[in-house]
């Protein structure tokens, strides 16, 4: 995946995830998430979520892309998602705050979906269901097709086109 040069003008590179990249990792996942956290499930508590994070991490590590986001050299987000035979799933971007609403979010959902029109397979994620992100994934063509108590299920339809 290669980042368009406008994004890369401003400051935008995505590198290879290693292992020891954990730490930044939980430190961004709970700048992005522990308000929603707090909302749905009471209260952040560390333990269960540094072992939640490490498998969430582990997991990624494992998937088709995993990619950390730098801005001007330093990590300010994740991203990943992963390519299995008949979908798209494991569809993930974090980003801390002053990071956000530069384009890049747009560039990696207009990826997987055009990725899920190409190999003709529908894409799948979840979204905390007052998390603003999903407007986002709204305007890309994805759709609530359940809820849990906390997040909206939401699938991307791919649109195939005639050639």
């Amino acid at each position: 995946m290669d980042l368009t040069l406008e994004l890369m003008n401003k400051g935008f590179s995505l590198c290879d995830v290693v292992s020891s990249d954990f730490t930044i990792y939980y430190t961004i996942a709970r700048a992005c998430y522990e308000k929603y956290v707090n909302e749905y499930f009471g209260a952040w508590v560390e333990e269960i979520q540094i072992k939640m994070n490490q498998e969430s991490f582990n997991r990624e590590m494992q998937e088709t892309c995993f990619k950390k986001i730098l801005l001007h050299g330093s990590i300010v987000g994740f991203l990943a998602f992963n390519v299995r035979d008949d979908k798209i799933d494991g569809i993930m971007i974090q980003m801390l705050g002053y990071a956000q609403n530069k384009g890049l979010g747009s560039f990696y959902l207009n990826h997987i979906t055009s990725l899920a029109n190409h190999q003709n397979k529908p894409a799948f994620l979840q979204v905390f269901m007052s998390n603003p992100a999903q407007n986002l994934y709204k305007r890309f063509g994805f759709t609530v097709y359940d809820k849990t108590i906390s997040h909206y299920l939401m699938r991307y339809e791919p649109r195939l086109f005639c050639e």
